[in-house]
C-alpha cells in the first residue's frame, strides 16, 4: 500500500511538471515567462561605464530637419558623414540604413563613390524579401553589389515580439552566406545558431529610462565637429534614433520594467549591444533543458506532498508564497551575480496547480455554474446584470419562459463586398475594432449581447435580466450605436493607418413576446429569443436600405418607449410598410434625438406626412418643398421620389426584400 501511494505521488507530480513545462516552454504562458526573464534583465544588469566600442552615430530628428524629405536619408550627407569618419580614424563603419529605393541620381551615385572606396571598411545593411518587396530588392542588391553586406534584420521573439537573441545570418538571395551586421563588424565566424543577447548596463549615474546611455552616442549632424581621438580605432554604427515617430524601434527585455515606450529601442543600438557581446566574449548563460524540468518536476512535487499534509488551507497559502518569493529573491540574485536566466514563472505555476488542486473539488458545482453565467454573458452584459445572474441562477430556465422584451438587430452595408475586397489581416483588425465599440455601447445601455452574425449583432434588452424600460434602452442604444458606427464609418483605418472603405450600419428595432431561455444540450447551450419578433427586427434592419434610413422601429417598440420620459426623443413617422410575402402592414417609425434643429424639421415633416396618412396629392408639393429646405435628410428624399411617382398614401408595399 506504501509503495503504491508513493508511485501515486511521483507520477501526479511527473504529470503536472510535464503540463505545465508544455504550457509554459511551448505553450501559450511562454509570454509569462518572458516577462519575469525580461523583468530581472530590467532590475539586475549591472551599471557599467560605455565601451570604448562600438560607438553609436545617429539619426535623429534634428538631423533630418535639414532636409527637405524624412525618407530615403539625403545620401549626399551620407557621404560626407562616412568621410569625415573615415577621416577620423574609424576602424570600420557600419550603417544601418537600407539602400532599398533610388533618390537624386547624382546623390546616390556620389554615396555609391564613397561606400566602394573608402579607406575605412564600410558594411552596409542588408535584406531580403522578408522584409522588402521585389522592387526594394532588386535595387538594394543592384546598388550594394561589391559592397560589404550585413543582415540588418534583428530576431524578435515571435511570442511577445522582443529582442533576446543575436542574428547569426543566412543564406541570401544570391546564394552566399550574409552575416549579420554585428557579426559582420565584429568580424568574428559567424555562429551556429542564434546567441541570446546579453544586453550592457547603463552608464553609472544615467536615469535609467535612458537605454541610450549604455553606449557614446553622438548625432550625425554633428560627427564632423567630433574630437578624433573619440572615434580613432573605433567601430562606429550609423543609425536611427526616431523613438517618437516610432521608426525603426523595437521592444526590448527592459519594457518590463519601464514600459512599451520607454523600454525600446532604435535597431541600430540592439546592434550594438550584440556588438560589445561578441567583441568581449561574454555570453549569457543557458540552462539546459534537463535542468530547466528538473525545477519544474521539484516544484511540482512539492505541491503535491503539501496536498498531502492535513494542514489548513492558510497554512498551505502561506507556505506557497513562502516558496514562490524565496525561489524568486534567488532567481533574481544569481542572474545579478552572472548567473543564467532561470525559469521562474513556470516552476511557480506548477507549484500553484500542484497545490489548489486539493482545495478544487468542495465548491466544483458552484464554480461550474458560476463559470457558466460569466463565460456566457461577462462580455455581453453590464456587470450589474451579470452580478443578478450569479447571485440568482433561476432566471436562466432551461425550460424557457414567454417574455415581452425588445430586439435590436444591426448590419453594415455592403459588407460582403468588402470583406472579398480587404486582406484577412486587414478585415479582421476594422472589424474587431468595429464589433469592440458597438459592444462597448450596447452593454453601457444595458442590453445583452446575444449573437454576431458576421458583422451583424443580435442584441436582447429585457433577457435574460428583466428591464421594463426594455423598449425605451433599445432606442437610446439605436442611437448610440448609429452615432458611433457613423464616427467609425469615416475614420476606418487598416493596421497601418491607411483609410479603408466601411459601408453604413443598419439597424432594427422591435418588440414583442418571445419564448426566451437557454436551448441546447447540457454540453452546449445557447441562451436566445426565438419567435417572430426577431424576424420583424431583422426585417427592419433591412428596410432601412429601400427608404435610405439607418434606424427603423416599430410601433410597438415606440408604444412601450413613450411610456417613459421621452423629452429627449421624437419619432419621426416612416410609413405603414407591407413587406414582400406578408400582407399585414407594420407601422414603421425613425427615432430621432431632439434638438433645437431637429424639432423644426421634425415639425415640418409631421404636417407634410399627415397628407400622406390623409392621401391628399398636395403631399406632392408639400413634399418638394421640403426636399428643397431639408436636402439631406432620407426620409423627405424617400417620400418626395414616392409622391412624384404619385404615390400619396402612408402605405408603402414593398416589391423586394
Amino acid at each position: 500500500m506504501t509503495r503504491r501511494y508513493n508511485w501515486t505521488i511521483y507520477l501526479a507530480a511527473l504529470g503536472i511538471a510535464v503540463f505545465t513545462w508544455l504550457l509554459v516552454t511551448h505553450g501559450p504562458l511562454r509570454a509569462m515567462e518572458n516577462w519575469f526573464s525580461d523583468l530581472r534583465v530590467g532590475l539586475m544588469t549591472a551599471r557599467q561605464p560605455p565601451p570604448d566600442d562600438p560607438v553609436i552615430i545617429t539619426i535623429t530628428e534634428d538631423t533630418l530637419r535639414q532636409f527637405p524629405y524624412r525618407s530615403p536619408l539625403n545620401r549626399v550627407f551620407l557621404a560626407e558623414l562616412i568621410t569625415a569618419l573615415s577621416q577620423k580614424g574609424a576602424r570600420a563603419i557600419g550603417l544601418d540604413i537600407l539602400f532599398d529605393q533610388p533618390t537624386e541620381p547624382a546623390a546616390d551615385e556620389a554615396l555609391a563613390q564613397v561606400l566602394r572606396h573608402s579607406a575605412t571598411p564600410v558594411f552596409v545593411a542588408y535584406a531580403d524579401h522578408e522584409t522588402l518587396n521585389a522592387q526594394q530588392q532588386e535595387f538594394l542588391e543592384q546598388y550594394t553589389t561589391g559592397m560589404r553586406r550585413g543582415y540588418a534584420n534583428l530576431f524578435l521573439d515571435n511570442v511577445d515580439g522582443v529582442a533576446r537573441t543575436i542574428f547569426p545570418g543566412r543564406i541570401a538571395p544570391n546564394g552566399q552566406f550574409t552575416p549579420g551586421l554585428a557579426v559582420a563588424m565584429v568580424g568574428v565566424a559567424p555562429p551556429l545558431e542564434p546567441l541570446p543577447l546579453r544586453y550592457r548596463g547603463l552608464a553609472p549615474g544615467a536615469p535609467d529610462d535612458q537605454l541610450l546611455r549604455a553606449f557614446k552616442t553622438w548625432p550625425a549632424h554633428l560627427a564632423a565637429m567630433l574630437p578624433g581621438e573619440w572615434l580613432a580605432g573605433r567601430l562606429v554604427l550609423v543609425g536611427a534614433d526616431l523613438q517618437e515617430s516610432a521608426t525603426d524601434v523595437w521592444k526590448t527585455p527592459f519594457s518590463a520594467l519601464l514600459g512599451y515606450r520607454k523600454g525600446h529601442l532604435p535597431g541600430v543600438a540592439i546592434h550594438a549591444h550584440a556588438m560589445a557581446q561578441l567583441l568581449q566574449n561574454q555570453p549569457l548563460p543557458v540552462t539546459p533543458p534537463w535542468a530547466v524540468f528538473s525545477l519544474y518536476l521539484v516544484a511540482a512535487l512539492l505541491g503535491v506532498v503539501m496536498t498531502r499534509l492535513d494542514w489548513p488551507v492558510w497554512a498551505d497559502v502561506g507556505l506557497v508564497i513562502a516558496l514562490i518569493g524565496g525561489f524568486g529573491v534567488l532567481a533574481f540574485w544569481w542572474y545579478g551575480q552572472g548567473g543564467a536566466l532561470l525559469p521562474l514563472g513556470g516552476p511557480a505555476l506548477a507549484l500553484l496547480i500542484a497545490v489548489s488542486g486539493a482545495h478544487a473539488i468542495a465548491t466544483r458545482q458552484e464554480r461550474r455554474q458560476k463559470r457558466f453565467i460569466q463565460g456566457a454573458f461577462a462580455r455581453y452584459l453590464h456587470p450589474d446584470w451579470v452580478k443578478q445572474l450569479v447571485a440568482d441562477p433561476d432566471l436562466l430556465r432551461l425550460q424557457g419562459e414567454r417574455r415581452e422584451l425588445t430586439i435590436l438587430f444591426t448590419d453594415v452595408a455592403n459588407f460582403t463586398t468588402t470583406s472579398e475586397e480587404l486582406p484577412p489581416a486587414t478585415l479582421v483588425w476594422v472589424l474587431s475594432h468595429y464589433l469592440e465599440g458597438m459592444t462597448e455601447t450596447i452593454i453601457a445601455h444595458g442590453g445583452a449581447v446575444n449573437k454576431y452574425l458576421g458583422d451583424g449583432i443580435m442584441v436582447l434588452f429585457g433577457a435574460p435580466v428583466m428591464q421594463e424600460d426594455h423598449a425605451l434602452r433599445a432606442v437610446r442604444c439605436a442611437l448610440a450605436l448609429d452615432q458611433f458606427a457613423e464616427k467609425f464609418r469615416t475614420q476606418a483605418t487598416d493596421p497601418d493607418g491607411a483609410p479603408v472603405a466601411f459601408g453604413k450600419t443598419r439597424i432594427g428595432v422591435h418588440t414583442g413576446e418571445v419564448t426566451i431561455g437557454n436551448f441546447g444540450s447540457l454540453a452546449r447551450l445557447e441562451y436566445t429569443a426565438i419567435g417572430d419578433v426577431a424576424n420583424a427586427a431583422s426585417r427592419l434592419e433591412g428596410l432601412n436600405k429601400h427608404i435610405g434610413t439607418r434606424i427603423a422601429g416599430s410601433d410597438a417598440t415606440r408604444e412601450q418607449a413613450v411610456r417613459y420620459d421621452i423629452s429627449d426623443l421624437r419619432f419621426q413617422p416612416i410609413g405603414r410598410i407591407v413587406v414582400k410575402g406578408k400582407s399585414e402592414a407594420l407601422e414603421v417609425f425613425h427615432p430621432v434625438a431632439t434638438t433645437p434643429e431637429s424639432i423644426v424639421l421634425l415639425n415640418d415633416y409631421s404636417a407634410a406626412y399627415a397628407l400622406l396618412e390623409a392621401d391628399d396629392p398636395q403631399a406632392e408639393d408639400r413634399f418638394a418643398e421640403l426636399q428643397m429646405r431639408y436636402p439631406n435628410d432620407p426620409l423627405i428624399a424617400f417620400h418626395t421620389r414616392r409622391t412624384q411617382a404619385h404615390e400619396h398614401t402612408s402605405l408603402i408595399k414593398l416589391t423586394s426584400k
